[in-house]
């Protein structure tokens, strides 16, 4: 009988990023934002109708702007996204109407690039252009709170930024209201537009093997799998947003997005979660169902290899009511929240060979180390170039003198959380042979 057997060998040389230099004028005023009065709800995407935690959150900002009661708020719901404006406009509108909104004080702005076709009487797509309304600026700054669809954030960007770059004047009196003190939401394509730059579209395995691209036109084809930036509205300051982020396995893209914009810090909010961002005092809180991933470059090196490869990666898992300081760097976890030091319940973290599925890096963190008694836990993810050989990443997560988890029931759910994980990314060739 003949056993298969898997040879994983580690390759060093120079990681090639091929593409054309990076304006960076965008990143760098995004690192030199001032602090301002407004918050942002930032949801990974897939956000239920039900829930209520990140809904009443939402409201709850937007009451506290001017001291209004809800049935007072007023909220604009920005639909450019969606290729069904009007429908995904709508949903949210009974969601916001659903938790004590009313629906005369749910202004949808006539903003889009795509006719929905669920309605007769309009094509949507004459309003591209509408983000130069001096009619529609007026009526936004008179609410409380905006909201950004779902979709293709690349539309956000193309019907609010001129093409010279420029803010038109609808994103002008957003930003004012924003830094008045009101709040911005919005969920997955509404989630990415919220940093500057953002990503636009992209995969963790394209981005580990064939680095950034640079998107400046936004009307160019573009490959879906590989990792691009462009423009954001930069209203969060500290580093690259992603969503759908555990679901979908994109930490290795938000890994490689953030050491090529050279900033600290890189946060993924996983689905039917938000990461809630207060700009009164710098911090962020986790509120939903699952969790938010932030990268520390701070102490992460380079070293020289063909392919990407990276030491020393810092990474904090958080969720519900747990809160990060990013101007103090430090952390005020829920108080459910227990630690699993000296009494961890796992004992065995076999390899796991599927990094980049669903939920999996989760697991690996709290499961396979900070809640286990092993010192480290390992991954790769690899691609068969043929039924001999093919190419990967291993990647070892550690535990430091400074990593401790936590573990607790909250909402009769249990809860995780995880600080000062370090990690190693390597590139490696696989090879199999046949044992007799």
């Amino acid at each position: 009988m003949r056993k298969l057997s898997i040879i994983c060998v580690l390759v060093l040389t120079i990681f090639a990023i091929t593409i054309s230099s990076f304006d960076v004028e965008a990143a760098e005023n995004n690192k030199n934002v001032s602090k301002n009065a407004g918050s942002l709800v930032i949801v990974g995407g897939a956000l239920d109708s039900d829930n209520e935690a990140v809904y009443m959150k939402y409201l709850t900002l937007a009451q506290q702007y001017k001291g209004k009661s809800l049935k007072d708020v007023k909220i604009a719901i920005i639909p450019a996204a969606s290729a069904e404006p009007i429908g995904s406009a709508n949903a949210y509108k009974e969601d916001f109407i659903q938790y004590g909104v009313p629906a005369e004080n749910v202004y949808t702005a006539p903003i889009a690039v795509i006719d929905d076709p669920s309605t007769k009487d309009v094509d949507e797509s004459t309003w591209k252009n509408n983000g130069n309304s001096a009619e529609i600026a007026k009526k936004i700054e008179e609410v409380d709170a905006i909201w950004f669809v779902g979709g293709d954030q690349l539309r956000h960007v193309k019907t609010l930024v001129t093409p010279d770059g420029k803010d038109t004047v609808v994103l002008n009196a957003i930003r004012k209201i924003y830094e008045n003190g009101a709040v911005l939401g919005g969920s997955s394509a509404g989630a990415a537009i919220m940093s500057n730059p953002m990503i636009a579209n992209g995969t963790s395995v394209s981005a580990l093997t064939e680095g950034v691209h640079l998107l400046k036109n936004f009307d160019q084809e573009v490959d879906n799998d590989q990792l691009f930036l462009t423009t954001g509205f930069g209203f969060f300051p500290h580093g690259i947003v992603d969503q759908h982020f555990l679901q979908r396995g994109r930490f290795g893209r938000l890994l490689v997005a953030t050491q090529y914009n050279k900033t600290r810090y890189g946060f993924g909010i996983d689905e039917n979660s938000a990461m809630v961002y207060y700009g009164a005092d710098d911090s962020i809180e986790v509120v939903g169902e699952s969790g938010l991933l932030i990268v520390d470059l701070q102490e992460a090196k380079t070293p020289k290899s063909k392919r990407f490869a990276m030491n020393n990666v810092t990474m904090h898992y958080l969720e519900k009511g747990d809160r990060f300081n990013v101007t103090a760097g430090t952390f005020e976890l829920n108080k459910k929240h227990e630690t699993t030091k000296g009494i961890e319940y796992y004992s065995k973290n076999p390899m796991a060979t599927d990094i980049f599925g669903a939920q999996k890096l989760k697991k690996v963190l709290t499961e396979d180390l900070i809640d286990n008694e092993a010192k480290k836990a390992e991954a790769i993810w690899f691609d068969m170039e043929d039924d001999k050989k093919g190419i990967g990443f291993k990647f070892t997560f550690r535990k430091t003198n400074k990593t401790e988890g936590f573990w607790g029931r909250i909402d009769k759910v249990g809860s995780y959380a995880a600080l000062n994980v370090q990690m190693d990314v390597e590139p490696i060739t696989i090879k199999i042979q046949l044992d007799k």
